[in-house]
């Protein structure tokens, strides 16, 4: 594995060497700046302040932000958009919020998890977001350098050396993750020196650390991940899942006793199971809702073990890209529930702590509103003292399942269909309400105060 980290001012030629050196190792790159210049684009267009932290920090955690060779929010190139002067304007300012920071840098890691090695660069990657990397460096430059630089590469025009001193005081001086040189990293001074000359002090570091040889070549192509097929079960699948699943619920009833309220709640056809998510049993007190095969969206780091992958696939699992639009998985969840089966999708995307339900993600919403299938909601009660957030071991405990009425996505997309594009607005308006639900049912599952009633039916 190796990931290498690239910190630096702005003109101080991250991207040109991060982009060269990633070509010679044979790795993928990640510049987290077009990240934060995408945050800062969507906030102009939709006239959000960029003071307002809170407002940019719930459009952080709502944009689809993909940054490749090209970078897209929502699916639309901006590659170009966001170099704007308006956004260089605005950028600094709207990354300086904590808020966003955390939501961008949880993507971040995200990233590198996934893929195991990389050269990502900006300006907090050896301090905050890898601070394990490989290797850490610290590109800097002159800044009359630096402006020369930007305004050659019409970033813009005009930019002096006094206001990117500006900037990199604004940079450094940030609460939240400020521009600095991350312990132990390499240090390099890029104002006299060619990007072949930088890249190659970079590898020789590299290969001082064992981290590549001296003269690396390009690492072959990562080999697609399993995409299980999205057909109906066969007699043979059933009747292995059914064995599973009396094992696994018998586990669950043993460690986790308690009640199921609610099942009258969920649809006969395809439907989509919303859980609340505490601990890492979730899963298997979930099996407890129903009988019918539920088919999973299960993060893509279990597929590194084999064993764990192929057992996960003759469950009817599926392989999913946490913090980012997986389309890979968003077509194989669409073939589940085309062919009938429930497909379910913890929404608040990983292991969350305390009574509050708070900045879901849109999986789910956007499921259902492309599918034209219910949402049910489910909430897990008890299941964090289960297996609290750095256990490793489960406790017997005793939980509450309770089942909340199924959402028609219908009712957030009106005047139109299922199948075709979704409209964002809808997406947010339904993720909104899912969130509203999961929080009364969690809160009556808990007991608490003031929230009788949320679940449906009885069990």
């Amino acid at each position: 594995m190796t990931l290498v980290a690239i910190d630096g001012p702005a003109g101080s030629g991250k991207s040109t060497v991060a982009a060269a050196l990633a070509a010679r190792l044979g790795l993928a790159r990640l510049d987290t700046g077009a990240m934060y210049r995408a945050v800062a684009l969507a906030a102009l267009e939709r006239g959000v302040d960029p003071g307002d932290a809170d407002a940019l920090a719930a459009l952080a955690r709502g944009l689809e932000i993909e940054v490749a060779e090209t970078v897209r929010v929502d699916g639309r190139d901006v590659s170009a958009a966001i170099r704007s002067p308006e956004v260089n304007a605005v950028v600094s300012e709207v990354a300086a919020h904590p808020a966003v920071r955390a939501e961008l840098v949880r993507r971040q890691r995200a990233w590198a998890l996934a893929r195991g090695s990389g050269v990502v660069e900006g300006r907090d990657i050896g301090t905050v977001v890898l601070p394990d990397a490989t290797l850490k460096v610290y590109l800097d430059a002159d800044p009359a350098v630096r402006a020369q630089r930007r305004a050659a590469g019409g970033h813009l025009p005009g930019e002096g050396a006094t206001s990117l001193r500006e900037r990199d005081a604004k940079d450094a001086g940030r609460a939240a993750s400020p521009l600095r040189v991350a312990p132990g990293a390499l240090v390099i001074d890029s104002s006299v020196l060619g990007v072949d000359e930088v890249v190659g002090r970079i590898l020789a570091a590299l290969a001082g650390r064992g981290g590549v040889p001296p003269t690396p070549t390009p690492a072959p192509p990562r080999a697609p991940r399993p995409a299980p097929a999205s057909r109906g079960p066969g007699a043979g699948e059933l009747a292995f899942y059914r064995v599973c699943r009396a094992i696994a619920v018998g586990a669950s009833h043993l460690y986790f006793p308690g009640p199921v309220l609610g099942r009258r709640e969920l649809p006969r056809g395809p439907f989509i199971l919303a859980p609340t998510h505490r601990s890492y049993v979730d899963w298997l007190i979930a099996a407890r809702v129903t009988r019918r095969r539920l088919r999973y969206l299960v993060k893509e780091e279990v597929w590194r073990s084999r064993v764990a992958g192929r057992l996960l696939e003759a469950l009817g699992a599926s392989p999913v890209a946490r913090n980012s639009a997986d389309r890979q998985a968003i077509t194989h969840a669409l073939g589940v529930l085309r062919d009938g089966e429930p497909i379910v999708v913890f929404p608040e995307g990983t292991r969350r702590r305390g009574p509050a339900v708070a900045d879901i993600q849109e999986g789910a919403a956007y499921l259902a509103l492309r599918a034209g299938v219910p949402i049910v909601p489910v909430a897990l009660g008890g299941s964090e003292r289960a297996m609290p957030r750095g256990s490793t071991l489960p406790r017997p405990t005793r939980v509450r399942i309770l089942v909340g009425e199924a959402i028609d996505p219908a009712a957030f997309l009106p005047g139109a269909g299922s199948g075709g594009r979704v409209p964002r607005v809808a997406t947010h308006a339904l993720t909104e309400h899912l969130r509203q639900r999961l929080q009364e049912l969690l809160d009556a599952a808990e007991g608490r105060a003031g929230a009788e009633g949320a679940a449906g039916g009885g069990g």
